[in-house]
C-alpha cells in the first residue's frame, strides 16, 4: 500500500458527457472513455418499490447479524448494515484518498451516479493469466497490500480479489459499497478481509488445484509476518473453527463435489487448518 498513490486528472469533457446520457439506458456499472482518458461509471437508480425493498434488505441484514452473533460473538447491527450504497462509497472514497490510501478518485458525484478514475486491469484476470511463479508473487504483493492497509486501522469490507486492480505496477482498491466492516469491531472485520481474500483466491478459474493450494499458506505467512495482530488472528482462528466444522459435517455429501466454489470453500478451510494447528 503506497502513501503517494499516482493519481490521473478528470478530463474536462466527462461532466457534459454524463449530462447527455440516459440514466434509465445505462447499466449499473460502465467503462467509459472521455477525451481519450477512461473512467468507471456507477449508477444506482431509485426502486419503485422502495419500502418493501427496504423491509426485506432489513430482514436479511437482521439474519446476518445473528448469524454474526451465534458465529462470530458479535452482533452488527441492521441499520449499520444498510448504511451503503454510492453515497457512503463515496464518503469511504474521500475518507481513504485524504489518508493516502491507493483509491480511485472521484471525478463526478450526482443523485445515482459517480465516475470514479480507472485505476487499471482487474487482478484476478492477471492472476488467471500469470504462470504459478508469477501468481505466487502477486498473491504475496496482495496479502502483503492488505496487511499494509490492516496496520494503518483500515478496513476494506470487499477485500476479494476482483476488488483490487493493478495499474503501472501499483496495486489499487475499488468497490466500497457494503459497510460490514463498520458493523463490526476493527479485528474481525480485518479478518473478514482476510478471509474474503483467501476465498476469492482459492476459488479461482483456470487454475490447478494443486497451484492453488499452494497460494494459501504464501498468503497466511505473508499477512501475519507484516500484520502480528494478536486480535485479528484470534477472530480468523474463530471464523476457521466454523468453517471447518461446516466443512467436515458435509464432507460425505460435498467432498467429491466438482463445484468450483464448494471446492474453494474446501480449500480454505484446508488453508484455516494452519491457524488451528499453530
Amino acid at each position: 500500500m503506497t502513501d503517494t498513490p499516482h493519481h490521473r486528472t478528470a478530463p474536462p469533457g466527462l461532466e457534459a458527457r454524463l449530462q447527455a446520457m440516459d440514466p434509465a439506458r445505462e447499466p449499473g456499472v460502465r467503462w467509459l472513455e472521455v477525451d481519450g482518458v477512461p473512467c468507471i461509471v456507477k449508477r444506482r437508480r431509485p426502486s419503485v418499490a422502495r419500502g418493501v425493498s427496504y423491509a426485506i434488505r432489513y430482514v436479511r441484514a437482521f439474519a446476518i447479524g445473528v448469524t454474526c452473533k451465534v458465529a462470530l460473538g458479535e452482533f452488527p447491527p441492521p441499520n449499520l448494515l444498510l448504511r451503503n450504497g454510492l453515497p457512503y462509497e463515496a464518503e469511504r472514497l474521500k475518507f481513504l484518498s485524504q489518508a493516502g490510501c491507493a483509491v480511485p478518485n472521484i471525478w463526478f458525484e450526482g443523485p445515482g451516479v459517480l465516475a470514479l478514475e480507472y485505476v487499471g486491469d482487474n487482478v484476478a484476470l492477471l492472476l488467471r493469466a500469470a504462470p504459478q511463479l508469477e501468481r505466487l508473487q502477486l498473491a504475496r504483493a496482495l496479502a502483503e497490500d492488505l496487511a499494509a492497509f490492516h496496520a494503518r486501522g483500515f478496513w476494506h469490507g470487499g477485500a476479494q480479489v476482483r476488488n483490487q486492480t493493478m495499474r503501472d505496477g501499483e496495486l489499487w482498491r475499488i468497490d466500497f459499497e457494503e459497510n460490514i466492516g463498520g458493523a463490526l469491531s476493527l479485528p474481525l472485520s480485518q479478518a473478514y478481509d482476510v478471509f474474503q481474500l483467501l476465498s476469492s483466491l482459492m476459488a479461482m478459474r483456470h487454475v490447478s488445484d494443486a497451484d492453488m493450494r499452494e497460494i494459501g499458506p504464501v498468503v497466511l505467512d505473508t499477512y501475519f509476518a507484516r500484520h502480528p495482530d494478536a486480535g485479528v488472528r484470534a477472530q480468523l482462528t474463530r471464523l476457521g473453527k466454523m468453517v471447518c466444522r461446516i466443512t467436515d459435517a458435509l464432507r460425505p455429501v460435498l467432498g467429491r463435489v466438482e463445484w468450483r466454489d464448494v471446492k474453494g470453500f474446501y480449500r480454505v478451510a484446508d488453508t484455516l487448518r494452519l491457524l488451528l494447528k499453530s
